[in-house]
């Protein structure tokens, strides 16, 4: 019976810890690995395939796939891709998904 009693409270000890664990993790900011910051200049834009070409700093070109969820912004204004234009110098907030770079947003410098 002692045995039982121990069993018990090793189980009721671990359904704690557990739920407490759980309570922790729901309540924090998802953050994933993958979100980036890419700045630079815009090289081309296509509609068509819902894509930006950045070349960042380092000179090295980046496809970002943008969709319906993606805010573009200059200033305080909200944009279309329609206005984001060749030689602009924009900053991106970017995820990746399906080893693709899909734009969460994109904010073009005020000049």
């Amino acid at each position: 019976m002692n045995m039982m009693k121990r069993l018990y409270a090793f189980f009721l000890v671990l359904f704690v810890a557990s739920l407490g664990q759980a309570v922790i993790t729901a309540h924090q900011p998802d953050l994933s690995a993958e979100d980036k910051t890419v700045s630079g200049q815009v090289v081309s834009v296509d509609a068509s395939k819902n894509e930006v070409v950045i070349k960042d700093s380092a000179g090295s070109e980046v496809r970002l796939v943008v969709n319906d969820s993606t805010k573009f912004t200059k200033g305080d204004k909200t944009v279309s891709l329609e206005e984001v234009k060749p030689g602009e110098k924009v900053t991106c907030e970017v995820a990746e998904s399906e080893g693709k770079w899909v734009a969460k947003s994109i904010q073009l410098a005020t000049e």
